[in-house]
């Protein structure tokens, strides 16, 4: 199986990586840095954990940009497009699929070409994508699994779902995880694999009970109210404002945020909070009080609190594990 990345209209390749569907249990990792006046600056990290190709790549373009990807060998691919908005062209289906931030799909199709349009934006776009052999999907999954019905049966196919489902917070927090895990070999690709194996359920478990009862003007509502809450968690508006600000009812607000996005507002808010904060942490150019402050918290002790009960330790605690 091989996988090639590059930008199109230049020379310039991001990732050419081939590997066996088989498991052979190793684990590589490789960092690409661009620096470009013209095209702005593109990190991404490659690692290979035994037969899944995970790639997290970053992109603040200066022009708008297409990515060509071309995956040689029938495989299944996750995508989860964490930061910004982005344009997913599959190369011989006729159709496009647009991304907003936190959302993601799950596609299958054989030798397939991805053109991936960026455009220039303030904010980074952060895409997560992993690649997986059928042969070892296969093993997980069988293709008469009523869990993808005709998903499989008929190709070219891509999509396992009309619409992109939502990353909840559970899925961002391994996403996370896998990004910040600090273990290393064997350890690492198992940890890794873990990882992938759950999100994949996440995945599969939300985008086959996707609920379609929603209207399209309720579903825009929905995001921008998760747009809104993203941009202001630090001091995020209450549930009658929220209301007011998109033009939905506190009803439907409420229980179609909790359908749509897997939690509550308020415990999106909180998750918001705590995914900073725990950056923060690790990036250690903060004290505790000035994250607390930075991420919305008046009162030191009651950041802590809130800290230990979702992470289960003091913020104290996690800063000296990483030292």
């Amino acid at each position: 199986m091989e996988v090639d990345v590059r930008i199109q209209g230049t020379e310039q390749w991001l990732c050419h990586q081939t590997f066996a569907a088989a498991d052979s249990g190793q684990l590589s990792e490789k960092h690409v840095n661009v620096h470009s006046p013209t095209l702005g600056t593109i990190q991404e990290k490659q690692t290979l954990a035994g037969s899944y190709f995970i790639c997290d790549i970053d992109f603040q373009v200066a022009t708008p940009t297409v990515l060509d990807k071309q995956v040689h060998g029938e495989a299944l691919q996750m995508h989860f497009l964490l930061e910004a908005n982005s344009t997913l062209t599959i190369k011989g289906l006729g159709e496009s699929r647009v991304f907003s931030a936190y959302e993601h799909t799950l596609g299958y199709l054989p030798e397939s070409e991805s053109l991936y349009r960026l455009t220039p934006g303030a904010v980074p776009l952060e895409y997560f994508t992993v690649v997986i052999p059928s042969e070892t999907y296969f093993r997980l999954l069988p293709p008469e699994s009523p869990l993808h019905p005709d998903f499989f049966g008929q190709c070219p196919h891509y999509y396992m779902a009309p619409r992109n489902g939502t990353v909840s917070p559970e899925m961002a927090r391994i996403i996370r995880s896998m990004q910040s895990c600090q273990r290393t070999g064997d350890l690492k690709r198992l940890f890794l694999e873990a990882r992938i194996l759950e999100l994949l359920m996440l995945q599969i478990e939300q985008l086959h009970t996707q609920p379609l009862d929603w209207q399209r003007a309720d579903e825009r509502k929905l995001l921008e109210a998760r747009e809104i809450l993203q941009a202001r968690y630090q001091h995020p508006p209450t549930i009658q404002e929220l209301s007011r600000l998109v033009g939905l009812n506190e009803f439907k607000l409420k229980k179609g945020f909790k359908t749509s996005f897997d939690t509550t507002i308020y415990h999106y808010v909180s998750e918001l909070r705590m995914q900073q904060a725990r950056q923060w942490l690790l990036d250690r150019e903060k004290t505790i009080g000035e994250i607390a402050h930075s991420v919305g918290y008046k009162n030191h002790a009651h950041f802590t609190a809130a800290y230990k009960r979702h992470f289960g330790e003091l913020p104290s605690q996690y800063s000296r594990e990483k030292e």
